[in-house]
């Protein structure tokens, strides 16, 4: 039977939007405060200081990195498909929390929960990966950006019409939605393969090729990559070996790369105009009511993060990246500099009263298409097949933290500096993205997990051989055939 390539990629992308509902989630939970908390103040019935302000918002992220680390363990253990459908339980249970709170305990609580789940929601990301053929593998990774987009837009709109409580309802609807749907599709064939079930890993790469042929190809790169980690595993002791994989360069130089993109993606001050956007546009004064500007950037970060997955379709990572940095520098730069013009006038009496919203819009375009997505995207390729889950929960849940101390410290810095210093801040760490990814980052466009993971390995080789031409200089030649006998 023939089978024709949109049948092929048609499976992949449904398996993808199945893992991705979660990311609706993840989205709704990220831009509920920016709803929230204008309400609360507006609430007579409740008194919230600035301090309990940034605790709601913040107590989104904190639980997060915990929720990440939840997620490595458990998809190694349970695979990846369990782990992104269980994460429909804690959201399903943070939002029912938030809608029947009566005090800010309560709410908190909700929060708390909820924010396990986004942690536990960098599973997804590790699925599509690995379910994904190399040159689809950046266009459906994207998915990911585009469902938290949405997600932000939904929840921002549901917000400017109705009550917080009732926004809640709605959200666990959505959560009931993921894990009913997570149902219909395979497990991720690389773990199934990797517990050594090969039948049903054939199975479920038939289901996402849809060609016999195809599906024996890609089987036999897997076994063959899960034989040589197996073998290197069998060479000391369970412990040695673990040290073994964590000091080869296919290991830490992943963790390295992307725990410092990390550190650069929020401190460009990204998910700050996420979490607070109608206090952030309050704040830098804008033309149009805060809320209704909040709904416009939302609708543009939607379109952008399509046409940032577009663009990740056929650019390279290092030029989205280097592009995405450079055009928020410059956006926030102009922002800043505006500040420092005219912010001690009342926005009535400013000139270019649009120009700080355009300014955050740009900024949110060029976001979406590198530095948003690109380092969630890189956590499912760079890690070697035996550690992909660990790890990848592991420099998640470290991200999760940045973020934490992003949001939570917003707040406290806003008060003791002029916003045009904090939009000076966030150009500073955009342009240091530029250099940083120009002299550091990989390029994997196009590449397959198996290819990505030998590149690191090939480095570590070149490294060995160096030091072991270096050791036999001085050697017989009946040492020398000892030593690579034994390390090679």
């Amino acid at each position: 039977m023939l089978i024709y390539p949109s049948r092929i990629y048609g499976s992949q992308v449904a398996a993808t939007i199945a893992a991705h509902t979660t990311s609706i989630s993840v989205g709704m939970c990220q831009g509920y405060s920016a709803v929230l908390l204008p309400q609360l103040k507006e609430d007579a019935n409740v008194n919230i200081t600035t301090e309990e302000e940034s605790w709601i918002a913040s107590l989104g992220v904190i639980s997060t990195p915990g929720g990440a680390l939840i997620a490595g363990l458990a998809s190694e253990l349970l695979g990846r498909k369990a782990t992104v459908q269980l994460t429909s339980v804690p959201f399903l249970v943070g939002w029912a929390t938030i809608a029947l709170s009566t005090n800010k305990f309560a709410l908190c609580v909700g929060r708390f929960v909820s924010g396990l789940a986004i942690g536990m929601a960098s599973a997804c990301y590790i699925y599509v990966a690995e379910i994904s053929l190399p040159n689809h593998r950046g266009f459906l990774s994207a998915f990911g950006p585009i469902f938290v987009s949405l997600g932000v837009l939904v929840v921002y709109s549901l917000g400017y019409l109705l009550y917080w409580q009732e926004v809640a309802v709605l959200c666990a609807a959505v959560a009931v939605l993921s894990f009913v749907v997570m149902h219909f599709v395979p497990e991720s064939p690389s773990w199934l393969a990797s517990k050594e079930l090969v039948s049903e890993a054939k199975s479920s790469l038939t289901w996402l090729r849809r060609s016999p042929a195809m599906c024996d190809s890609e089987l036999a790169g897997i076994l063959q990559s899960l034989k040589v980690a197996k073998k290197q595993s069998e060479q000391g002791s369970s412990v040695c070996s673990l040290l073994k994989q964590c000091s080869s360069p296919s290991v830490w130089k992943p963790f390295f790369i992307l725990t410092f993109f990390f550190i650069f993606q929020e401190g460009s001050g990204i998910y700050i105009v996420l979490y607070y956007a109608v206090h952030f546009f309050q704040k830098i004064g804008s033309s149009l009511d805060s809320n209704v500007a909040s709904i416009l950037v939302a609708t543009v970060r939607l379109f952008m993060s399509i046409t940032g997955a577009i663009c990740i379709q056929h650019f390279k990572r290092k030029t989205l990246a280097m592009i995405s940095g450079m055009g928020m520098g410059l956006s926030m730069a102009i922002c800043g500099l505006y500040s420092y013009l005219y912010g001690h006038l009342p926005v009535e009496d400013r000139m270019y009263r649009w120009m700080p919203l355009l300014c955050v819009v740009v900024n949110v375009c060029f976001s979406m298409l590198g530095m948003l997505q690109l380092p969630w995207l890189m956590t499912g390729e760079l890690f070697p097949l035996a550690m992909r889950g660990l790890l990848g929960g592991l420099v998640s849940s470290l991200a999760y933290l940045f973020i934490f101390g992003t949001i939570k410290i917003y707040p406290g810095m806003e008060a003791r500096m002029d916003q045009d210093k904090v939009m000076w801040i966030f150009s500073a760490f955009s342009f240091c993205v530029v250099i940083y990814v120009k002299l550091f980052l990989p390029e994997t466009r196009g590449k397959s997990l198996h290819e990505i993971e030998m590149k690191f390995k090939r480095e570590d080789y070149s490294v060995k051989n160096k030091n072991f031409d270096q050791e036999a200089q001085n050697k017989t030649p009946n040492e020398v055939y000892i030593i690579s006998r034994n390390d090679y």
